[in-house]
């Protein structure tokens, strides 16, 4: 997966816009964000089933490239934390996906975000560059026998270079 984010990287280098960051959102974008949200896990095994429910600390970021100053996609990955018996837990959510802003005119705008299969949501961008933003959360694993299912709400707050 290293390797996948590192060729992304340097192909949305070598084919993004030459004026990236200077100041419109249309170009080569890099971003991130921290926030904490609500986490329930599933694992299930055979008919046996535990459900770990939680507060958990998260982190965001993305990569990607902005068409035009009302759409964005990007790799994101969404990691989440939390303590349990005296253990870390961590969870790591990777996907490609989009995000439609409302307006292109002003600094402030309103905007939807969607992974493909991972997440929706949506927030506001409050000042260039800074947003808050709400996002629903599912995914499911399954290794041998075993499913793992997560649900959650997250709420972060974010960075975005462009």
């Amino acid at each position: 997966m290293k390797k996948l984010y590192a060729l992304a990287f340097i192909w949305l280098l070598a084919f993004s816009n030459l004026y990236a960051f200077d100041g419109e959102r249309k170009g080569f974008i890099l971003g991130g964000g921290i926030g904490a949200g609500f986490l329930s896990n599933t694992e299930s095994f055979n008919s046996l089933s535990n459900t770990d429910s939680r507060i958990v600390f998260l982190a965001n970021g993305k990569i990607g490239y902005a068409p035009s100053n009302t759409l964005e996609i990007y790799s994101t990955g969404k990691q989440s934390w939390w303590g349990k018996s005296g253990k870390i837990s961590r969870l790591l959510i990777s996907a490609i996906a989009i995000t439609v802003y409302f307006d292109n005119t002003t600094e402030t705008v309103w905007f939807i975000s969607g992974g493909f299969g991972l997440f929706g949501g949506g927030g506001y961008e409050f000042s260039s560059h800074w947003s808050l933003e709400l996002n629903l959360l599912y995914s499911t694993i399954t290794k041998e026998e075993t499913d793992f299912n997560s649900i959650g709400v997250l709420v972060t707050v974010n960075f975005l270079a462009f």
